[in-house]
């Protein structure tokens, strides 16, 4: 009887180890993929914040004409 209540805590042991690894790893996954469109996000603002100043400075100009 013992044994078959260490082989069955040894099962489940290794399944929740498996949950474990399985969650972390899913969890990565959901930050990385946060901080790829986070890093892309940012990226498309300074483009876009570098267009306006390069507009708003043709703008300049033409008024100085």
């Amino acid at each position: 009887m013992e044994r078959k209540i260490e082989q069955e805590r040894a099962r489940v042991e290794a399944e929740y180890r498996q949950v474990l690894k399985s969650s972390v790893e899913f969890e990565k996954r959901i930050r990385d993929r946060w901080r790829e469109k986070c890093l892309a996000k940012n990226r498309r603002i300074a483009e876009l914040e570098a267009r306006v100043a390069d507009l708003e400075w043709r703008l300049g100009e033409r008024e100085d004409l």
